[in-house]
């Protein structure tokens, strides 16, 4: 049976699809894994380059199998060679919970955009149900192999919070969609008529698209 942490690395994020611009020709994404999403978006984007950046030395090489190039290292103390103003989009998909100073990680991010370029963010949101009801009932905090208490989080947040992050490189942020909700009918005509504090008990994960505006 395959690890969580196994499951992370190859996973394929399609969710952000509804998110990811109509033209895309340069991408890159921290936290690639083994590249899947990557390779994805290649193939149904046709993106001429695709890049990324990864932290895992076993994920690192089965990315640099399928990716026209591929980083090793942690993007909070990286330097990449990549020019200035020169990505149509960025994706960072569950990694800036995991980093000392994420208002950084973006700033330093949106630098390589091009005007009108975007950077896709996904982050998990702490006002979930499955945290807040043990810690208010229960006193229970307890970190996890994974998910939303992963024991490797240095930071937190709630939608507010999330959408300030994005906006805090000089950002403007368009789109935000969240996971958790049922998508059928009858649960989106639901969902529409609670209000948000009681709807983000539910939301698992934001999705964030952040646009670099033009100049």
């Amino acid at each position: 049976m395959a690890t969580a942490a196994q499951l992370y690395f190859n996973y394929t994020r399609k969710e952000i699809e509804p998110l990811i611009p109509d033209t895309v020709d340069r991408v890159l994404e921290v936290g690639c894994g083994t590249g899947n999403t990557l390779s994805w978006l290649k193939m149904t984007k046709g993106c001429n380059w695709v890049g990324g950046v990864e932290i895992s030395p076993d994920a690192f090489e089965r990315a640099r199998e399928v990716l026209d190039e591929v980083w090793l290292g942690n993007i909070e103390s990286m330097d990449l060679p990549i020019e200035n103003s020169s990505l149509d989009l960025v994706l960072c998909l569950d990694v800036l919970e995991h980093t000392v100073d994420p208002w950084q990680v973006v700033k330093k991010l949106s630098a390589l955009l091009k005007p009108g370029g975007a950077l896709i963010v996904s982050l998990p949101n702490v006002r979930n149900r499955k945290v807040i009801f043990p810690l208010l009932f229960k006193n229970e905090w307890m970190y996890q192999e994974a998910g939303i208490l992963d024991k490797t989080h240095l930071r937190f947040f709630v939608r507010e919070s999330a959408i300030e992050l994005v906006n805090s490189a000089g950002l403007r942020v368009d789109r935000v969609m969240s996971t958790g909700l049922g998508r059928s009918r009858t649960s989106i005509m639901v969902n529409n008529l609670l209000p948000q504090l009681l709807k983000s008990l539910f939301e698992y994960q934001y999705l964030i698209r952040g646009v670099k505006d033009m100049d």
